[in-house]
């Protein structure tokens, strides 16, 4: 009897829902459908449990960071437990950030340990004033760089893991995440999420996956590139595809060496072994009695008759 068919939904983010789509149908699924809205993509996959599973771990493998949960998970959800698993503490470094999280990560389990919801940070008017003086001081030259200059002093200030930030401009919401070595930065376009992709930054972050495509890094200390931020209109030119080339043959003079020299001590141990009738230790004196007895073969045989000019060696 047939297994009945099973549904699960899987959740993506930051991935494209071709990419995605192509993935599951190599699964061999019964039925897949899929939703994208904005950067985030829904697949639901109907199968027998036992063909579930295994595609549920094919497409796990093939999209580590991407597949960030199942079900009826969402992403603050699986941001609020990469923070929680990790112990990664998370700080605000401004209001906009704060007003982007606290009301999507508020409530969740665990959430209150990682998470200063501002009371230690954009919200502490101490603190704030400490970061808008590291500021002054750096006096960095464009919004990104003064948005990443803010998020590291937010991280000095509160002794923070992450730190979170966000700035609206004129071509959408910069949103940014930093940790001690740099900063990941984003422009989300006017229609974008920003909030979304700002959790989803955070979640990469703290579980130490790789960002999605658009979202850059700056090292700590090196001054960012302000028009290097790319919309999510604005798509890359794909590169041109390269020529199929026979793969090169390997040489295989080495291995079919040692097999042929592996073939010959064989043979001598075996060789041996008959002429020592098992006791390998007399191999010396047996090797000497066999070489004597060859000569004396060589010595009693017949020898060809003498001719003029001949030289017998």
């Amino acid at each position: 009897m047939a297994a009945a068919d099973e549904s699960r939904v899987l959740r993506f983010f930051g991935v494209e829902e071709a990419a995605v789509c192509r993935a599951a149908d190599r699964c061999g699924l019964t039925r897949v459908e899929s939703r994208a809205c904005g950067a985030e993509t829904l697949l639901a996959l109907t199968a027998p449990r036992r063909a579930l599973r295994r595609a549920e771990g094919r497409l796990r493998r093939a999209f580590p960071a991407g597949l960030y949960g199942a079900g009826g998970d969402t992403l603050a959800d699986c941001t609020a437990r990469a923070l929680v698993k990790a112990d990664r503490l998370l700080a605000c470094a401004d209001a906009a950030a704060l007003q982007l999280l606290a009301p999507r990560l508020a409530g969740r389990a665990g959430i209150d340990r990682v998470f200063d919801f501002g009371a230690g940070s954009c919200a502490d008017p101490d603190a704030a004033a400490k970061m808008d003086a590291a500021v002054r001081r750096g006096a960095p030259a464009g919004p990104l760089a003064e948005e990443l200059c803010r998020l590291q002093a937010a991280l000095r200030v509160t002794r923070a893991d992450l730190a979170a930030g966000a700035r609206p401009l004129a071509g959408g919401t910069l949103v940014a995440v930093a940790c001690r070595k740099g900063g990941w930065s984003y422009l989300a376009a006017p229609d974008e999420n920003a909030a979304l992709r700002l959790l989803d930054m955070i979640r990469r972050a703290a579980a130490g996956r790789p960002q999605a495509a658009g979202v850059r890094f700056t090292p700590r200390g090196r001054p960012p590139q302000e028009l290097s931020l790319p919309a999510p209109s604005e798509t890359a030119p794909a590169p041109a595809p390269k020529p199929d080339t026979p793969p090169a043959r390997r040489s295989r003079w080495q291995a079919r060496l040692a097999f042929l020299l592996g073939l010959g001590a064989l043979a001598g141990l075996a060789a041996a072994w008959q002429l020592t009738g098992g006791d390998l230790s007399a191999l010396p004196d047996a090797a000497s009695d066999a070489l004597a007895g060859l000569l004396r073969g060589f010595s009693a045989a017949p020898q060809p008759p003498a001719h003029s000019g001949a030289v017998l060696m």
